[in-house]
């Protein structure tokens, strides 16, 4: 399982779908996709608790149907106890991998403003989203097989 962690507009989801390019065998969890999928629409945030529900489920079931699989958790991930709680809630992988994005505030922004319309998130959520972001902590650390950091958009793991 490759958990994703970055602002929204940092290239998790773009990098996602190149990665599954690269392995077919790989399946994305998005967060926003679920939401798409149950409400019609990305941004619509009505029941939190059944989007996250299903990505968990998500997760699990699609490990479980095929363990030679990659599943990938897209969505922002940006506190530690979530980070910490996919690891320890999807005990049927055999690796965890964690999967940061470093890139500049400016540049999130930059690139949120360039997404398709009803996927923009506000400014002032991203600002928010920057004050809650936390660096990953040492307790995570231990949690995964791997922790990669992607700067740009060309590495793929």
């Amino acid at each position: 399982m490759i958990l994703l962690t970055a602002l929204p507009g940092s290239g998790k989801s773009t990098w996602a779908a190149k990665y599954q390019r690269a392995n077919p065998k790989t399946k994305i969890v998005s967060s926003d996709s679920i939401r798409e999928e149950l409400f019609g629409k990305a941004q619509d945030f009505r029941d939190e608790g059944l989007v996250w529900r299903t990505f968990l489920e998500r997760l699990n079931r699609y490990g479980a149907e095929d363990e030679d699989a990659t599943v990938i958790a897209d969505a922002t991930n940006l506190q530690n106890r979530f980070r910490a709680m996919y690891a320890k809630e999807t005990p049927g992988f055999d690796r965890h991998v964690l999967v940061y994005f470093d890139l500049p505030f400016e540049t999130c922004c930059r690139q949120n403003r360039m997404r398709e319309e009803g996927r923009i998130v506000p400014e002032n959520v991203m600002e928010r989203f920057r004050e809650e972001f936390e660096p990953i902590s040492d307790e995570v650390r231990t949690l995964y097989d791997e922790v990669v950091v992607v700067r740009d958009f060309s590495p793929i793991y």
